[in-house]
């Protein structure tokens, strides 16, 4: 109604202007707008003066209008509702015709909404850096392997006393760019011990710690991680490896097969999964490379095998005696079956003659190994052999296994691939003048296919096995899978995590970490 209103008050002084000039002259007492109205004619002529104040009181009555349209009224400030007031005392009942309403129930009590639960991030898998010759990889903030930046930190020790063996330091401000979400501490890095497992904060700027009295070996080099004891062959810390962590985000399911694809999309064209261990050479290709290196590991395994081989003979006498008794058994047995005292009989000198035999072997395998010794020394192991010598080599080995098989069989490689590849491995973790001896073309395979592990990832965060984490609240820490490019050479589906209460982590309580082996 007040839009009509408004376009009518609009209209109508144009409308009356309009009539007045379609009269005029109007002689009289209005002579002052018979003179305007006699101009308008003048200049537009009637007929067009009316049209044209008819046409602008049209266009007033639309204006007004449109300024006079309904608008919403304006939004009241937003106020905290006030605590209700206390109830006032009663009061004397006002008499009424009808009873009052009686007043509603008050609602339930509502629980108490559960402590927000702090949740981990997606997960972050611990890549590999490419190894480059012109690069120190000293610098590096994350990494596998070498020692521990511990500075004024002790070195964590099991119940015993017995120093852990190191295995990884994460740098948390590295890790905190990527998950900023995570409940970590964004300073500092983390430095992850295994065997009874041990997880020790350090704060920026901490210098490389020395190896402490009594540090048991972390592996013997192409073989088992924490040998029973040191040999040759044993090394006191892992293989030294700067790591990358990548963050992925995953829309489904956190499972190692969803991780792994959304990492082979990440990377692509940077480094490649895989499902074999590194080789130096295929199933039966030839060895276009040896160094002496291998050669001088070749004396280190014969060494190792002439120092255990009170081992395997132990291990046919026992099979001896057991045969032994088998035979009286029989012997006195008048149910035995015909001929079966007959066949122990022959079983037992079977087992004899291969414990005499392998008796004969440990004899003269120390002729073999001084041979071997004058063989490399004073060789440069990173010096590789020509052509010639690696066919010595190759005859070397052949004639190791041919006459030595039985006592050499559990320390010896069966193949100059297998040297080899040691040494490749040793060559793409070592100083600078171990990695100048790699050709470039197996650098380059190394930095495309084997940055990862070949079987589970190194990862941080995601998703664990629920049945270790039953309250849901505990965070991967970290994993660590088998890798044989680190000498991790533990069970192929099995790993280390490190796990922590996710308050725990936040609160920067590490003594709440706990350690486990598992396999999937």
């Amino acid at each position: 109604m007040k839009r009509l209103i408004a376009a009518l008050a609009a209209f109508a002084p144009p409308a009356a202007i309009a009539a007045y000039v379609g009269q005029a002259p109007l002689r009289g007492a209005f002579t002052g707008p018979d003179r305007i109205a006699a101009r308008l004619i003048a200049l537009q002529g009637r007929e067009a003066a009316v049209l044209a104040l008819l046409g602008l009181g049209l266009v007033l009555a639309i204006v007004a209008a449109l300024v006079t349209r309904r608008r919403p009224p304006p939004l009241a400030p937003f106020e905290w509702p006030e605590e209700p007031a206390a109830e006032p005392e009663a009061a004397e009942p006002v008499p009424a015709s009808t009873p009052p309403a009686p007043p509603p129930p008050p609602p339930p009590p509502q629980p108490l909404a559960p402590a927000p639960r702090l949740l981990a991030p997606g997960p972050v898998v611990l890549v590999r850096k490419p190894r480059e010759r012109s690069r120190d990889w000293f610098g590096d903030r994350s990494w596998f392997g070498g020692l521990p930046r511990l500075g004024d930190r002790p070195w964590p020790r099991d119940a015993a006393g017995t120093p852990l063996p190191f295995a990884a330091q994460i740098d948390l401000a590295e890790l905190a760019a990527l998950t900023p979400g995570a409940p970590l501490p964004n300073r500092g890095s983390l430095a992850f011990f295994l065997g009874a497992g041990a997880v020790v904060a350090v704060p920026d700027g901490a210098d490389f710690a020395d190896p402490p009295e009594g540090l048991p070996p972390a592996y013997d080099a192409g073989g088992a991680p924490f040998p029973v004891r040191a040999g040759r062959l044993s090394r006191w810390f892992f293989p030294f490896w700067p790591v990358e962590p990548v963050a992925l985000e995953l829309s489904g399911s956190a499972d190692d097969a969803a991780i792994e694809d959304a990492l082979a999309e990440r990377l692509a064209g940077e480094a490649m999964l895989r499902d074999h261990p590194f080789y130096a050479a295929g199933v039966g290709a030839p060895v276009e490379a040896l160094w002496w290196h291998s050669m001088i590991h070749l004396a280190d395994q014969l060494h190792e095998a002439l120092d255990d081989g009170a081992t395997p003979l132990a291990a046919w006498a026992e099979a001896a005696a057991r045969q032994r008794g088998a035979l009286a058994e029989v012997a006195h047995d008048p149910d035995a079956a015909p001929y079966a005292v007959q066949d122990a009989r022959e079983e037992l000198e079977r087992i004899e003659a291969e414990a005499e035999l392998l008796q004969a072997q440990r004899a003269e395998l120390p002729e073999m190994v001084r041979a071997l010794d004058g063989f490399v020394e004073g060789r440069d192991p990173w010096t590789p052999l020509t052509a010639e010598e690696r066919e010595v080599a190759a005859d070397i080995l052949s004639e190791v296994h041919e006459r030595y098989g039985e006592i050499v069989r559990r320390h010896v490689s069966g193949s100059l691939a297998q040297l080899a590849t040691i040494s490749l491995r040793a060559m793409v973790s070592g100083p600078p003048e171990t990695l100048a001896a790699m050709p470039a073309e197996v650098l380059a395979r190394i930095n495309r296919e084997y940055r990862l592990p070949p079987v589970l990832q190194h990862r941080m965060f995601g998703a664990a096995p629920e049945a270790a984490q039953p309250d849901g609240d505990d965070l991967l820490l970290l994993q660590l899978a088998h890798d044989d490019m680190m000498e991790w050479s533990w069970a192929e589906t099995g790993t280390y995590r490190f796990r922590i209460p996710a308050r725990a982590a936040a609160a920067g309580d590490w003594s709440a970490a706990r350690l486990a082996f598992e396999s999937d």
